[in-house]
Parts: structure tokens; sequence; C-alpha cells
């Protein structure tokens, strides 16, 4: 018999690292769960289409279309066939087969259901399950490029602890399975700098705004067009209701927003770190 676990963000198990959910961004591969979200959606579908009196022209449009195999090949009862293709759902296919099998099925099944909101699902569980793909236009589109992962990731190996930290409650609350907080991230990447730049001064809570004409005044070059750039983020943040001055709460805040500052105060850190270590 088999036994079921619970697989809950949040829970016992996870916060005490006993049984942690995955955080990390999935880009060349899948876990389990979500492998398992990717299956229940599909199920979703398949019930669609019985409603619809099309589960038939769906098994049919899948075998011949998108597997490219003849009539004969076709299993008789609809319960093999959905077997056959859970199995490669949740074991037997890598990403990328799951990623064109999905396009490819998706599309029949908008133009033969009439159900667009299929896509904002698929887009939800990605978002929710820390996939770095997103359904823009009908096909599955990066939303992860390597350099920014790069750029994250060397901001997190910083030897400074306030930094690290604000990093990483940036990434955690942007990445977040159950309760994203994309406000709160976009605070945590922004105190990350200030930390920075309170570093360099040697002061102790210089906001953004002062510490960059603070570094100026110190003889740190900061080329005027990153200085502007980075005036204007922080202008952005004290403008947004709640960010700065509302316990970082705003519910219009959106996840490309937050992930937009993630990266690029990350980017700005690790330049900030080059220019501390040079003064040394």
């Amino acid at each position: 018999m088999t036994v079921f676990k619970p697989c809950v963000r949040g829970s016992f198990s996870d916060r005490n690292g006993i049984c942690k959910i995955n955080t990390t961004i999935q880009k060349n591969n899948l876990d389990q769960r979500t492998r398992n979200n990717i299956v229940n959606l599909f199920d979703y579908l398949l019930t669609m289409c019985e409603k619809r009196s099309k589960i038939e022209a769906c098994y049919l449009y899948i075998y011949k279309c998108i597997f490219c195999v003849t009539s004969d090949e076709i299993p008789y009862y609809n319960s093999e066939r959905r077997k056959e293709i859970v199995s490669g759902i949740k074991i037997e296919w890598q990403y990328h087969d799951i990623f064109s099998f999905l396009e490819s099925l998706l599309d029949w099944y908008c133009e033969s259901i009439y159900d667009n909101n299929v896509y904002d699902m698929f887009n939800k569980m990605f978002e929710k399950e820390c996939v770095g793909y997103r359904f823009i236009d009908r096909k599955i589109t990066d939303i992860v490029d390597e350099i920014e992962i790069a750029e994250i990731e060397e901001a997190l190996d910083t030897r400074f602890f306030a930094c690290k930290k604000s990093i990483t409650k940036a990434l955690n609350l942007l990445y977040d399975r159950e309760n994203p907080d994309y406000s709160n991230s976009v605070k945590e990447s922004i105190s990350a700098i200030e930390s920075m730049c309170n570093i360099i001064l040697g002061t102790n809570n210089s906001t953004l705004g002062d510490a960059l004409n603070k570094l100026e005044k110190q003889g740190v070059k900061i080329h005027r067009a990153m200085k502007s750039a980075f005036s204007s983020l922080y202008g952005y943040t004290s403008d947004k209701s709640g960010i700065r001055h509302n316990c970082g709460v705003d519910e219009n805040t959106t996840f490309e927003e937050a992930k937009y500052m993630l990266v690029s105060c990350s980017a700005f850190l690790n330049y900030l770190l080059q220019i501390y270590d040079s003064l040394e």
C-alpha cells in the first residue's frame, strides 16, 4: 500500500528543515512536487474535454500529433492512455519533454475547448513552484537569465552578514510557494544595498538616497548613470505606497517588479563590494 506524506509549504517539517521543500529556481529540471501539479492540471484538461465530448479527440491529438505514432500504437482504453502519459510526466520525461508536450496540448485545447484561462493556471503554478519559465503568447519562455542567477548567487556569497541576510530574505519572499511577499522582497533588496553603503561609510542608518551622496563626497567614484539609476530606484520604492512607509505592505507590487529589484540590487551590491575591496 502506498503511504502518502504531507508536503505542505511552511509546515513544521519544512520550517525546521526536516523535510525541506525546494525553494531554488527550477531551470533545467522539475522536481516531483511540480510534476505532480502538472499531472493535476492535465487531469483538469481531460475533465473539461470529457464534459465537452472531446476526450477522444484530445487523446487522438496527443498520440497522433504530439507523440507522432500510428493508430495501431494507441492504447484502446482511456485509462491506459492517461496512465502512459502520467508516467511520462511524473517519471520518464525530461523537463523539455514536458514543456513541449504542454505547449502543443494547450494550443489544441484552447482552440477546441475555448478556455484560454488554462495558461494563467499553469503560470500561477509555475510561479508557486519556483519554475523559471512562464507561458507568454502561448509559448513557454525562459524568465530567468543565467547572468541574473549568477548575480544573485554572487551576492549571496558575500562575507557581510547583513547584506547576505537581506538578499536571502528577498529571494525567499519572492519565491515563497505558498505566501509570496513581493513588496517586502523589494524592501529587503534595497536594504542589502543600504547595509553595504553603511559598511563603506562606517555609519549605521544611512538610507540609500543619503548614502549615495555621502559616498561621492568621500571620494567613492560611482558612475553618474549608475548613481542616477539607483537614485531613481530608491525613489520608486519610496513612492510605492507601503514599501518604505507601511511595514513593506503594498499589494500592487508584482512578481516582475520584485524580481527586477532583486537582480538589480544584487548586481549593484556586487559592484559596491568591488569598490569596498579597492578601498582597503
